[in-house]
């Protein structure tokens, strides 16, 4: 299926870009905007006082290495549109642009508006993680899901 909207790069693309901008000014990593990403995509599963915008899925991490895919590609079309910044400190680091700013604050959809929201409580609190911290958070919630929820 060629024009697939869901688990697309395009799609990825809009959630990459109300992610930057709910960051404004702050530089992220693309393992770390992955890592957001999939927590607000399920703010359930990582304690965010949020339902999650993309509801329950058993197969939930079975898509991260999926995510990382859509996300280079997504994240490379946002630059080359001029939706982001990017530079070269330890590693490629992004940003959301001013023409970025600007199309973001058109996505007025519901969907748009509660990630957002998730967004910004995401990055709060998950802040003082490192990227690797933060992954290593949702693989440890990856083997908790596998044994039932014992910790």
């Amino acid at each position: 299926m060629k024009n697939k909207l869901f688990n697309s790069v395009f799609e990825m693309q809009l959630r990459l870009l109300l992610l930057l901008n709910a960051g404004k000014r702050n530089w992220y990593s693309l393992g770390r905007l992955v890592s957001l990403d999939f927590i607000i995509c399920y703010a359930e599963e990582f304690q965010l006082p949020f339902k999650s915008p993309n509801g329950d899925n058993d197969y939930m991490y079975g898509e991260l290495s999926n995510r990382n895919e859509l996300a280079e590609a997504a994240i490379k079309e946002l630059v080359l549109d001029g939706l982001a910044d990017v530079k070269i400190e330890e590693g490629y680091q992004f940003k959301v642009s001013n023409a970025g700013k600007k199309y973001a604050k058109t996505f007025k959809s519901e969907y748009a508006m509660q990630y957002r929201n998730i967004a910004i409580a995401a990055i709060k609190e998950f802040r003082g993680f490192t990227d690797y911290d933060l992954e290593k958070s949702i693989n440890e919630n990856a083997v908790n899901s596998l044994k039932g929820g014992i910790a």
